[in-house]
């Protein structure tokens, strides 16, 4: 152990020495390639030394373990160490290959490499390593930037063999098209983040256009289109370039190297940036040899400005025309399909075997290639060989990745191709079926088919919403558990339809199990697919006609959906769905209430399962917020009013609408007299009216607000109605509204505020108020159904009024449920093209639910009063 430790502190002591004669190069005597490879050599023997150093501490522990021709490593210098272009102050990039994984001696001998690596160079000098293990069967699925790094790697020390396996298993395995894409988007990246043109008075030597990174991008292109190691794509850079084009190159290379070692010295640390005070110098330090002296240093400047561009808009220019060269090459792909000039067409045009249909799909997917026309022929000739495909895994694997978007093309350019070459009806005929297949309801705008393709492309825009960090969806989309299904789901919830409308969802769900297992699910992920198909509309059906804050409707809903991450896959479910249905038919009110369910139902689920809420962290993060927003209403006020609104109002409503809300409720409480706001946000389909006011001891307040909107030609789209405990009890309810179809004018929501606080502090009856505008007092209804339930909620008595639409409708309806001596707590309103279906939460003022057996008197009191 001693001798050991006596030898490695003797390889410290070696590399401190050396590691700072290397600092003490005078910066003037650098050279470019001649200076990295000695660096490079120098230590290659330190690395082979502690390898050594490494094996002998592994063989006396576990030699007993060390198999011949199993038990092999391959240490391999990569990145810049691998091309010996390291400059004073690069990192040493390693790689550790071994020849099997979980053996016991190799996992030894690398722990002890690592150990000594960062012992002999991190702790006792400034140098960085950086290191990676490197199994055989993950080379071909890394990174596009680690692959790079390994088609520079070079062989240090260990099994040398197996450093060649290496290379031959990155190079034959290697996703080519894959890799040049990556490569030319790691560029336009460096150029968006440091410089697009070589001539900036403070380039990047590196990573700028022009500097050495666009010089080994131009390798890179030649080396996985060849499917060589970068060093062999010199030659092929030769026999392409002109010959004076190519010395060119060479030396614009090695002229870059040299200045990125002299600024490395000069600055003692790692500097890629040649400043400007760094000019003068560096232009002394590389003039002419016959110019001793600093005599016309303006001259020398402009001479290294000159020779520093030009080395520059060399390598930029000949990366340039290197990938003009690699855009134009046919590039083999798998199953016998070629890329030409970014497009993709078939070389065996055979249709067998028939999962190749499937394949050209998802290459298109994968890569963002074009069709060629003799493709799009292929595909259209032999689509109905397609069916043959439906059993096979690798065509289901195809289909999927097309389905969730896998890959470079905007979404839905490859799921479209297959629909319109008939692919994707041959491969599925229950979506064939459902494609031509038209809805009853006439909320629908397209055919069965058009819709459950809308619905997968808003899902797809759901997920980039999550993407780039949006509320609520990037904490909905963390709690997927299964993209795969949740696409599939989305693409098969409807089908069902075209065999059976009215029971759709069972069909659905039998169909769902059916394709599924076509596809190769297994029984789990059959199962979820199951359950997203079965309770699809659970979200939606309840926002629209269930009070979404009470307890019952959320204990509900969260029995049947059971738990929080099918919960969350719904959600995202319920939009994509109900957003693909019609321009109409979800607007952002009724987006609001589903996601007011949503938090509800969450709060339920996370309480069930003893977890601290992120609900009322939430919560408590919007008082914070109002407080800040909020300067005239004092904590005690706006933490009340937090608290008497259920989190799902707190976490789906605008921060600047809760304000005026809060607000409201404390100007009602301190005047004792009501209030309106009409507001119109920008971009918005919708004015949202307002209205704050002490409870009316006898029923018909909400039937006043609405007759009060009629009056002013104001159409309620839908309503939201909350009652405020506390002292007085005050009622706040939301209207949103349009007239002609659009947000109200600023003329139009003058009048519409004049009029309801005009009616509700009796400056002028209702009555009159519709007389002065021509309405009529008594509105002429439609109504084609009626039904009073007491089942659905533990506090109030719901009435379900299904009637054809028309201006004033809810005014109507308002007013005779308020004739009956009933009041309304809460309103849900969902207009369906000619059909409006409201639910009123009621109960009999003071009184509570009104008694079962007085449910049919009062249903026939209503259609009497409403025929």
């Amino acid at each position: 152990m001693a001798d050991w430790q006596e030898k490695v502190n003797t390889l410290i002591a070696q590399v401190k020495a050396w590691r700072q004669k290397i600092l003490q190069t005078p910066p003037e005597r650098v050279t470019g390639w001649a200076f990295s490879r000695a660096l490079s050599d120098e230590l290659d023997s330190f690395v082979r030394a502690i390898y050594a150093l490494a094996w002998e501490r592994a063989m006396a522990k576990f030699g007993n373990r060390y198999l011949q021709g199993h038990s092999e490593v391959a240490l391999l210098a990569t990145g810049g160490y691998g091309r010996q272009e390291l400059s004073p102050f690069s990192d040493i990039d390693i790689a550790f290959v071994p020849l099997e994984e979980d053996d016991p001696f190799v996992d030894a001998l690398l722990r002890e490499c690592f150990r000594l690596l960062v012992t002999v160079f991190m702790d006792n000098t400034d140098l960085k390593v950086g290191y990676g293990y490197r199994p055989l069967a993950d080379l071909p699925s890394l990174d596009s930037q680690t692959q790079a790094a390994l088609l520079d790697a070079r062989f240090l020390a260990g099994y040398e063999p197996l450093a060649q396996q290496a290379q031959k298993v990155l190079t034959e395995q290697l996703d080519v098209l894959r890799f040049l894409r990556d490569r030319e988007r790691e560029r336009l990246a460096a150029y968006q983040r440091f410089h697009a043109s070589p001539f900036v008075a403070e380039p990047h030597l590196k990573e700028g256009a022009g500097g050495l990174r666009d010089g080994q991008t131009a390798l890179w292109l030649l080396a996985a289109l060849h499917r060589i190691p970068t060093k062999g794509a010199w030659r092929r850079l030769k026999k392409l370039l002109p010959p004076d084009r190519f010395h060119a190159f060479r030396d614009a290379y090695d002229f870059l190297l040299r200045v990125r070692n002299w600024l490395h010295l000069t600055a003692s640390r790692r500097q890629e940036v040649l400043l400007r005070e760094y000019h003068h110098r560096i232009a002394f330090d590389f003039r002419d040899e016959g110019r001793a002296t600093r005599d016309d240093e303006e001259g020398m400047v402009r001479a290294f400005h000159r020779r520093l561009f030009e080395a520059m808009s060399t390598l930029h220019h000949t990366l340039h025309f290197v990938r003009h060269f690699v855009a134009d090459a046919t590039i083999p792909l798998p199953d016998g399909f070629l890329c030409e000039k970014g497009r993709l067409t078939v070389g065996e045009m055979s249709p067998e075997p028939p999962e190749r249909l499937l394949k050209a799909f998802e290459l298109l997917q994968r890569y963002d290639l074009k069709p060629s026309a003799a493709l799009l022929r292929w595909l259209s000739e032999n689509a109905d060989q397609a069916k043959r495909a439906q059993t096979s895994p690798e065509a289901a694997q195809s289909f999927l990745s097309v389905l969730t978007g896998d890959g470079d093309a905007p979404f839905g350019k490859a799921l479209r191709l297959m629909e319109q070459t008939g692919v994707l009806s041959a491969y599925l005929p229950e979506w064939g079926e459902a494609s031509v297949y038209v809805p009853s309801n006439a909320a629908h705008r397209f055919t069965v088919g058009e819709h459950l393709l809308s619905t997968v492309t808003e899902l797809h825009r759901l997920r980039e919403a999550a993407q780039r960090g949006e509320f609520p969806w990037v904490d909905v989309w963390a709690g997927v558990s299964d993209e795969t299904v949740l696409f599939l789901a989305a693409f098969i919830h409807d089908l069902g339809k075209a065999l059976s409308e009215p029971d759709h969802e069972e069909v659905g769900i039998h169909l769902a199990r059916k394709i599924g297992g076509r596809l190769g699910l297994p029984e789990d992920r059959l199962a979820l697919l199951e359950k997203l198909v079965r309770r699809h509309l659970i979200l939606l059906s309840t926002a629209r006609l269930r009070d979404v804050f009470a307890p019952e409707t959320l204990r509900f809903v969260a029995d049947e959906v059971g738990e929080e991450g099918l919960l969350k896959m719904l959600l995202l479910h319920s939009f994509a769905d109900a957003r693909s249905v019609s321009e109409q038919t979800f607007t952002e009110v009724e987006e609001r209430m589903v996601l007011d369910l949503y938090f509800g139902v969450l709060r339920t689920l996370q309480e069930r399962a003893g977890e601290e809420s992120q609900l009322a962290t939430l919560t408590r993060t919007r008082a914070r917020e109002l407080r800040r927003t909020l300067r005239e209403v004092s904590d005690a006020e706006i933490q009340a009013f937090c608290e008497a609104m259920p989190p799902g109002y707190l976490l789906s409503t605008p921060l600047r609408t809760i304000a005026i809300h809060c607000r409201l409720v404390q100007q009602v409480r301190q005047r004792r007299m009501p209030a309106v706001e009409v507001l119109t946000e920008p971009d918005s389909g919708f004015t949202e009216v307002v209205v704050c006011a002490l409870d009316d001891p006898q029923p018909g307040m909400l039937s006043k607000i609405a007759g009060a909107l009629f009056a002013c030609d104001a159409d309620i789209r839908t309503a939201r109605v909350f009652t405020l405990p506390g002292e007085p009890t005050l009622v706040l309810d939301t209207l949103w509204v349009t007239a002609d179809g659009r947000p109200l004018s600023d003329g139009r929501a003058r009048r519409v505020q004049e009029a309801i606080l005009a009616v509700l502090t009796g400056a002028e009856p209702l009555e009159a108020l519709l007389h002065r505008n021509g309405k009529p007092v008594i509105v002429p209804v439609q109504v084609r159904s009626i039904t009073l339930r007491n089942d659905l909620s533990e506090t109030h008595t719901v009435i379900h009024i299904v009637a054809r639409d028309r201006k004033g409708l809810l005014y109507r309806l308002t007013r005779e449920i308020a004739a009956l001596g009933l009041d309304i707590q809460t309103a849900k309103i969902v207009t369906w093209r000619e059909t409006a279906e409201d639910a009123f939460y009621v109960v009999r003022k003071g009184a509570g639910k009104v008694p079962d057996d007085l449910l049919d008197s009062l249903t026939r009191q209503l259609w009497e009063r409403l025929g």
